[in-house]
């Protein structure tokens, strides 16, 4: 019973930290570094994921509960009540830890103030003519960096050293960007994770997983490498603390582009053009049909690749999948659920007016 204390305990913070945005951030500046570097450290000597069989040590541990006290109750007489009592229990116990242990290591984070006021940039409304040209400009980004990684280079599978060589530049682009921002800085670092049940990450269109409870970053390798990137930086942007999935998006694609590396920069803008583009699609077809076809001819069969690669895992794993994530995300105080993601265009956005006015401001001050 008492190991349901702490489950108590971890909805008050929730609770008290939706309402104190100021205090989450506190936390998440002061407490959570220290929290997440203590139980993170271990598992990041290793190249394994530590998380990942966590999970399934916990389902086997789960499944051999239930069936031990299954058999506890059929055994008994006149005590199958007290049985079923204490195999309920220890359950409510588990959860209740797993809870708190889930909301001191990230769940709090998700209540901390925005990453937008640690920038220069804002976050309002935009034109439908703003959004093709942020679509268009990705577009020509796209087409000269993919022009550097060479115009036979296949970019669906990725060659054995491949993973590593890009989670040691996806670490060293977060610590790049941590110093034009500061509240990213970290003192550990923790190196994505390949995933060995990576198929069933596809199954589930899973890209990437961040797991607080071993501070990891856990990617799905199966799915095309030039997309392996930004979902690195993805994961790390959660371990900074900042769990909104816009602005992890976000974060991930500011670190992905600065970066001299073409892989990373051409995963990064990738990303931001997919959810640009299919933005543009619902306000104005005609326009946005008109960028997709002015795509350069290696980056719309890139774009294929990935449309064919995901269309195979459509069914009812990756439908129950995103309505476990949608549930999650609105529980969480992401009140848009799974289509946080797509708010990363308005940040997306913001980026763009914000480099406009600075452009313009700079001719004015020349002439």
């Amino acid at each position: 019973m008492l190991f349901i204390i702490p489950g108590i305990v971890a909805y008050i913070l929730n609770k008290y930290a939706q309402s104190h945005p100021d205090w989450a951030e506190q936390y998440s500046r002061s407490v959570y570094p220290v929290l997440s570097n203590a139980v993170g450290f271990l598992p990041s000597l290793v190249k394994i994921s530590v998380g990942e069989w966590l999970v399934v040590l916990a389902l086997l541990f789960l499944l051999l509960y239930i069936v031990y006290y299954v058999h506890k109750v059929i055994i008994s007489k006149g005590t199958r009540r007290m049985e079923v009592y204490q195999g309920v229990i220890g359950i409510v116990a588990m959860v209740s830890m797993t809870y708190f242990c889930f909301t001191v290591l990230g769940g709090l984070n998700y209540h901390r103030d925005s990453f937008l006021s640690y920038t220069e940039y804002h976050e309002e409304k935009y034109s439908v003519d703003e959004l093709a040209e942020l679509c268009q400009s990705l577009a020509d980004d796209m087409g000269l960096v993919r022009a550097e990684l060479g115009e036979d280079t296949d970019l669906l599978v990725q060659a054995p050293d491949d993973f590593d060589y890009y989670a040691q530049h996806a670490v060293l682009s977060l610590q790049m960007l941590s110093k034009q921002y500061p509240v990213l800085e970290r003192s550990l670092y923790s190196t994505p994770k390949p995933v060995v049940m990576s198929k069933l990450m596809s199954w589930a269109g899973i890209e990437g997983i961040f797991f607080p409870f071993t501070l990891e970053s856990n990617i799905n390798v199966d799915m095309p490498n030039f997309m392996i990137p930004v979902a690195m930086t993805h994961e790390l942007a959660h371990q900074c603390g900042f769990m909104q999935e816009d602005e992890a998006g976000f974060i991930s694609y500011l670190a992905c582009t600065q970066q001299d590396e073409p892989m990373l920069r051409y995963s990064g803008l990738f990303l931001a053009f997919d959810y640009s583009i299919s933005a543009l699609q619902k306000v104005d077809p005609d326009k946005a049909l008109e960028i997709k076809s002015s795509l350069s001819q290696q980056v719309q069969h890139d774009r294929m690749q990935s449309e064919q690669y995901w269309n195979k895992y459509q069914g009812v794993i990756a439908n129950v999948s995103t309505r476990v994530n949608d549930v999650y995300l609105k529980a969480n105080n992401q009140t848009d659920g799974v289509n946080s993601y797509n708010k990363m265009v308005t940040l997306l956005l913001a980026e763009q007016r914000h480099k406009l006015l600075k452009t313009s401001l700079s001719l004015s001050e020349k002439n």
